[in-house]
């Protein structure tokens, strides 16, 4: 397994360790916030921040809540949706200085939503419309990240994942990839038990799915390999309480995770787990992968036995898609929104994956989740 530092010192003095060409700029820092705010200072940035609103309430970021130009965005209550872009694109529109930097601090869903509107900037449609793979578009204000969770990898991916009217999908362009990223393992300490468990299971799946799969390239695999490893070494253990060594190997496992998703491509759970997300706003998506997974026996075995030990470890259950309002009328609906994951099925299948995931097939597996 990869070397990684044991302590904030020696975590400061790594270097770039993934083996997937990332144009981010990433800045390993003993004091995340300080550090964020004095280079967008140096660098005369005109910045606008897109803050998770659970971070209010830590005294270690209230710096950047006290900055002029803020958006805080409940992640609690959703993902974030084609139309937050939509309203936050039109409110920065109507100013008369419109921001130059983006910057997105939280989990996956605060920077990909700082990551979606800084694209939307320049782009003149509604943000459903770029939702998907090679679309052309313009380049629009910088993006800067600074994770407080770690597990999404979405601090260094040219992905905003956004939940849309007819589709979870993600604006997956260039212009969406982050110029510099902020990372302090400190930034997790105040997160819930629940949070960073289920962050760091997000980032483990990703490993899972991207190492078996069948379009991935050679340097995503190897480096999702080594997040592997390390995802399998902290969700081993008991994360009740925040330790600073775990806290630096979930940093380095989301980096990986990160790397390895901007040249590879996930699986079977995330297409299952976009159709349970996008038919019940309140459940987040580590939550859903979790469940899809456990429903997959079939495609991942050891997968499943190694979260249900995870989730014992941790003392949490299986999570139950009904909890989060999930029903068996919804079946359809996320059937549909599930077989449209071409990408991730011909990932996880190869080139038969027409005959293997099939409408009956991805409804069966939804049923087994609702427990008809």
């Amino acid at each position: 397994m990869l070397k990684i530092a044991e302590n904030i010192k020696e975590f400061t003095e790594m270097k770039p360790f993934w083996n997937v060409s990332v144009p981010a700029d990433v800045v390993f820092s003993d004091d995340g916030v300080g550090t964020l705010l004095s280079m967008l200072k140096e660098r005369e940035k005109k910045a606008f921040f897109v803050l998770d609103s659970a971070l209010k309430a830590q005294p270690r970021f209230s710096a950047l809540f006290e900055q002029d130009d803020i958006f805080e965005f409940d992640a609690s209550f959703s993902e974030p949706r084609t139309q937050d872009v939509d309203a936050l694109r039109s409110e920065l529109l109507k100013r008369s200085e419109i921001p130059d930097t983006m910057v997105g601090v939280g989990g996956g869903a605060a920077m990909d939503l700082a990551k979606a509107t800084a694209i939307c900037l320049a782009n003149p449609r509604p943000a459903q419309c770029y939702q998907g793979f090679d679309l052309v578009m313009n380049k629009g204000a910088d993006i800067w990240t600074m994770p407080a969770l770690n597990g999404t990898g979405a601090e260094i991916t040219p992905i905003a994942v956004l939940r849309g009217p007819e589709k979870k999908l993600g604006i997956n362009n260039p212009y969406v990839q982050p110029e510099v990223t902020v990372i302090d393992p400190q930034l997790s300490e105040g997160a819930p038990h629940f949070n960073r468990f289920f962050t760091m299971m997000d980032c483990y799946f990703h490993h899972c799915e991207i190492t078996a799969s069948k379009t991935s390239c050679a340097a995503a695999r190897a480096d999702s390999k080594e997040g592997l490893e390390i995802a399998r070494s902290v969700l081993s253990q008991d994360l009740t309480h925040y330790s600073m060594p775990a806290a630096i190997k979930s940093a380095a496992a989301s980096l990986l995770g990160g790397s390895s998703s901007v040249a590879g491509r996930v699986g079977a759970a995330h297409a299952i787990s976009y159709g349970l997300s996008n038919s019940a706003p309140h459940l987040p998506h580590s939550v859903a992968v979790t469940i899809s997974i456990c429903a997959l026996e079939d495609i991942y075995p050891k997968e499943r036995a190694e979260t249900m030990r995870f989730l014992e470890a941790n003392g949490f259950s299986v999570p139950k898609a009904s909890e989060y309002g999930v029903t068996a009328e919804k079946i359809d609906r996320m059937t549909a929104t599930a077989l449209g994951m071409d990408k991730l099925w011909l990932s996880c299948f190869g080139e038969e994956w027409r005959a293997r995931a099939t409408k009956s097939y991805i409804e069966d597996i939804y049923r087994r989740i609702v427990g008809e």
